[in-house]
């Protein structure tokens, strides 16, 4: 019922009322459904009004699914990983409750940031990633990578356009999650880079970190007590912290031969 006219078409007039709105949609780039498709999905007896009105509802929210879609590839999660998949119940340092807080994301509205320290194994990745999910889909740009990833495009920006391509997305997100805090120590001058970004981002956008280090350690991975007192002073000064503590999943889980 293409306008709220199907009734009243035969099939050689709604056959070609179908192709013209196809035409149109084409032209329009509204491509969330065929014209026939719509027509089946739209119900008997609607006004005029209310058929465009659904009509226009499947193509917008077309374009947001695709939309949410293209953020969350762009992010480059390392896997796709969802708060319905952590096991809160082995972790004391953190709620499911606390999370569906964070979801409003009045935190990065605010250019607040997020830190998970933890072990090996707790859940700061899966926790980081499944922040930035939700915060893609609900239509903010967010960017994942690693430390080491970071500092590679740090030094490298310059020279390899598509480092200096990545490392521009990343500078223009929302949301930007470095993963692997001190995994790897840095030279003094990668920390240098390092603290550009950072202090770059500072007040300006959210950075959700995750580290296996305390604090207090950060100035031996990093190379640089300064640095690293300078790093810090940025990162927590608007700042959610987590430790999250216990037994990795991996140890938890562990498989055996026997």
């Amino acid at each position: 019922m293409v306008c709220g006219l199907k009734p009243a078409l035969g099939g050689d007039t709604m056959n070609t009322s179908l192709e013209k709105l196809d035409r149109l949609c084409q032209g329009l780039r509204l491509d969330a459904f065929g014209a026939a498709e719509v027509d089946n999905k739209l119900g008997d007896g609607m006004t005029p009004l209310e058929t465009v009105t659904a009509f226009l509802e499947f193509q917008y929210q077309h374009k947001q699914d695709r939309a949410a879609a293209l953020r969350v590839k762009n992010a480059r999660f390392p896997r796709i990983k969802t708060f319905k998949e952590y096991d809160f119940s082995q972790q004391d340092g953190i709620t499911a409750e606390q999370m569906k807080r964070l979801c409003d994301f009045t935190w990065l509205e605010q250019a607040f940031n997020i830190v998970f320290l933890g072990a090996p194994g707790v859940g700061k990745t899966h926790l980081a990633t499944a922040l930035g999910y939700e915060a893609a889909i609900m239509g903010y740009t967010v960017g994942f990578i690693t430390l080491e990833e970071l500092v590679r495009l740090l030094k490298t920006s310059e020279i390899s356009k598509p480092n200096q391509t990545r490392l521009n997305r990343l500078r223009r997100a929302n949301l930007v999650i470095i993963d692997e805090m001190g995994f790897m120590p840095v030279s003094r001058a990668e920390a240098h880079l390092l603290f550009s970004f950072i202090s770059a981002c500072y007040e300006h956008k959210s950075l959700v970190i995750t580290s296996n280090k305390s604090f207090d350690d950060w100035a031996d991975f990093l190379g640089d007590a300064v640095i690293a007192t300078a790093i810090l002073d940025r990162l927590i000064f608007k700042c959610e912290i987590f430790n999250l503590t216990g037994d990795g999943y991996r140890i938890r889980h562990r498989q055996t031969i026997l």
